[in-house]
């Protein structure tokens, strides 16, 4: 269930890849959790939309990041190295959902507190339990906040 409301998780999906997204859309209104999806395709959009920068100047701050690492522009990896170097983006939970099972893109990816990796799946079931540990993850960090 897409839902805006006070309780409700803002979740920042960063993909170029138009039938992943719709996968995560379905797969998060299958969980029934609430959370408002917003999307963006490419590495430079996501900076301006963490920065809030035009077009992007009225845009809640997200509660959790979703990104793919392979991305236009600017890559995964280089969003994530600007948000962890900006105080005000590296308290940002991320979960990074990528095709790479590669054990250098977790240990480059995963560093910090406030990072998880997940490889992408084609089975729905499996996807409906990764957005309820991010859920969880963004939740969690959010009340730590």
């Amino acid at each position: 269930m897409n839902a805006s409301g006070p309780d409700s998780l803002v979740m920042l999906v960063i993909e170029d890849n138009p039938a992943d997204v719709v996968f995560f859309r379905e797969a998060l209104n299958a969980t029934a959790l609430p959370a408002a999806l917003q999307v963006v395709t490419n590495g430079e959009d996501a900076l301006r939309f963490l920065r809030r920068q035009p077009p992007f100047a009225d845009v809640p701050r997200p509660d959790v990041v979703v990104m793919d690492l392979n991305l236009p522009l600017k890559n995964g990896r280089e969003v994530l190295q600007e948000m962890r170097a900006e105080p005000a983006l590296r308290t940002i939970p991320v979960a990074i959902l990528s095709t790479s099972n590669s054990e250098s893109d977790l240990r480059n990816a995963a560093t910090g507190d406030h990072c998880l990796y997940f490889v992408k799946t084609a089975e729905f079931q499996q996807l409906q339990d990764i957005v309820r540990r991010i859920a969880a993850h963004a939740g969690a960090t959010r009340a730590n906040q």
